[in-house]
C-alpha cells in the first residue's frame, strides 16, 4: 500500500503544471536571470480577451488566435499576440523603457539581427524572433525575453541575452515560421 501512494505522490507531481517557478539562475550583470517556469495550459481565446498568467513576463498558458509578425518590433502588441509565437518556438526580446530608452531597444534590435537565420523561414523573414516594447514588465526589469517555458529578467541590457536566444529559440510545441498579423509592426532591417 505504502508503495502505491507513493507512485501516485510522483505521478501526482509530474503532472502538476501550476507548481512554482524554478530558482532564477543568474548568467550575467544587471541582476540578468533565466527562469523555468511551469507551464500553463494554453489554448486560444478571443482577441482582446483580457487574460491573466502566472508569471511576468508570461512564457506559456492561454493567447489570441493570431500570432504577431515574425521580424519586426512593436512599440505596442498586446501579450495574447506575441504569446502565440512563443508557442511556435519564438522569442519575445521585451522591453520596458518608462522615460525612453532608444539605446536599449537599439541593443535588443541588433541582438535580433546577429541571430542565425532560422531554417523553418522563408525569405523575407530570417527568424523567429520580436523586439516588443512592454510596460508590463515588473518594476526595475528594463530588459527580458521570454520563450515558451522559460523567461530571462536583468535590470539593464546585458549581453547575456544573446544567449538566452540560442538556448531557447525553436523550442514552442508548434515549429511554426509562417507570417502572422503583419499590420503592425516595424521589420528588423539588416544593417
Amino acid at each position: 500500500m505504502r508503495s502505491l501512494l507513493l507512485g501516485v505522490g510522483v505521478l501526482a507531481a509530474c503532472g502538476d503544471n501550476m507548481a512554482e517557478p524554478d530558482r532564477p539562475v543568474v548568467v550575467g550583470e544587471c541582476n540578468a536571470t533565466v527562469t523555468e517556469v511551469p507551464r500553463e495550459a494554453s489554448g486560444h481565446v478571443e482577441v482582446g480577451t483580457p487574460i491573466s498568467w502566472r508569471t511576468n513576463p508570461p512564457a506559456s498558458g492561454k493567447h489570441y488566435p493570431v500570432w504577431a509578425g515574425w521580424d519586426r518590433s512593436y512599440e505596442e502588441l498586446e501579450r495574447g499576440y506575441w504569446m502565440h509565437n512563443l508557442e511556435h518556438g519564438g522569442v519575445a526580446l521585451l522591453y520596458r523603457c518608462d522615460d525612453g530608452c532608444p539605446e536599449v531597444v537599439e541593443q535588443l534590435l541588433d541582438v535580433a539581427r546577429a541571430a542565425p537565420i532560422d531554417p523553418l523561414c522563408t525569405a523575407p523573414l530570417r527568424n523567429r524572433l520580436l523586439v516588443v516594447n512592454d510596460p508590463l514588465l515588473p518594476d526595475g526589469i528594463q530588459v527580458a525575453a521570454a520563450a515558451w517555458g522559460v523567461t530571462y529578467t536583468a535590470e539593464c541590457f546585458d549581453d547575456s541575452i544573446a544567449t538566452f536566444v540560442t538556448d531557447h529559440i525553436g523550442h514552442g510545441p508548434e515549429a511554426i515560421c509562417t507570417e502572422g498579423l503583419t499590420s503592425r509592426g516595424t521589420f528588423i532591417e539588416l544593417e
